[in-house]
């Protein structure tokens, strides 16, 4: 089966294309920085995470995701010093509950940078990206912030990956594509929701640098529309029931709906629905005020012939410039 996957790949590979053209994430819940370059600098510590997703483990030639993003925000200012006993969240509002800091938001700037590495068979997609936001006040308690990422995509087919029975087959080639990029956001947060929208991949239909492949390999507009609420069940655990819509034109969109329950702002498990009928497991710890882990177990699609054992993700954050020793984002959950 090994042998055959990267030809059957390569058969498929125009509705591969057109049907995923960024990779797809388990664990987005809590890096949505991925689709929305408006977060950057959402919180008042520099954001790191670094992701590995395995699909259709146990296949060889079966896709794989690696990704690194960061994020951090220009001329935050935190007002008040009183801070709860182990490091917790600050208030959202400026008053001081419960011995939590009081935060005075002022307007602020965020930068950001985003790499992720795809490969599927013998076709190999590399992105980075960089980003820029900007945060105001629409009221005490509600903020807003708009931002844009500009940056390139690579999409490369290698031989290396085929495997033909006549090595001079002409099918046997490869072909490279650079081309730029251009995403626009916004976000509205507060203390307990976020709804957020973007715009992925805008400039990449009409500017291209490499005529010869243009015919081969469109990319297409992406859209993305998310939202989540924070129940405060007890004093120690919270519920957040978010939803993504995304639709990639010109095919029909889809939707994720998924659930969190989180204890004391350091442990969380939960679960993704897929409108396709796929299923993800989540869960994650904060480990201190300088790291976090993540992981999820999904379904997805069936590999060919029902083989294939899930995919899998593995998220590390870590909290940079953490002056306060926060346990949790503020505003991200």
């Amino acid at each position: 089966m090994r042998h055959y996957l990267p030809l059957l790949i390569f058969i498929s590979f125009p509705v591969l294309v057109l049907a995923q053209q960024k990779p797809q994430y388990s664990q987005y819940s809590i890096n949505n920085y991925l689709f929305n370059p408006a977060i950057a600098g959402i919180e008042q510590y520099g954001d790191v995470k670094v992701g590995s997703r395995s699909g259709m483990s146990g296949i060889e030639g079966a896709p794989s995701t690696f990704y690194m993003s960061a994020h951090t925000p220009i001329g935050y200012s935190i007002g008040g010093r009183g801070k709860r006993s182990g490091g917790s969240t600050p208030s959202f509002g400026g008053s001081d509950n419960g011995g939590r800091l009081s935060q005075r938001f002022k307007p602020h700037h965020g930068i950001g940078v985003l790499a992720v590495h795809d490969r599927l068979g013998a076709f190999h997609r590399t992105e980075a990206s960089l980003a820029y936001a900007y945060h105001m006040r629409l009221s005490r308690s509600v903020r807003l912030s708009a931002g844009l990422s500009a940056g390139l995509i690579q999409q490369q087919l290698r031989s290396t990956g085929l495997t033909f029975a006549n090595p001079n087959d002409p099918a046997l080639s490869e072909w490279n594509m650079v081309k730029p990029n251009l995403s626009l956001g916004m976000w509205l947060y507060g203390s307990n929701f976020f709804l957020g929208t973007s715009a992925m991949q805008l400039l990449a239909n009409s500017t291209h640098f490499d005529n010869a492949v243009t015919d081969r390999n469109l990319l297409y507009e992406h859209f993305f529309l998310t939202g989540a609420y924070k129940f405060s069940i007890t004093e120690e655990i919270s519920l957040v029931p978010s939803i993504m819509l995304m639709w990639l034109q010109p095919l029909p969109g889809n939707v994720d709906f998924n659930l969190r329950a989180v204890y004391q702002d350091r442990l969380w498990v939960g679960g993704s629905y897929r409108q396709n009928g796929n299923y993800a497991i989540l869960a994650g710890v904060t480990i201190n005020h300088l790291f976090d882990l993540g992981y999820a177990y999904d379904r997805g699609v069936p590999a060919f012939n029902g083989m294939g054992n899930g995919n899998h993700e593995v998220v590390v954050g870590m909290r940079i410039f953490n002056k306060a020793r926060l346990l949790c984002p503020q505003n991200l959950w």
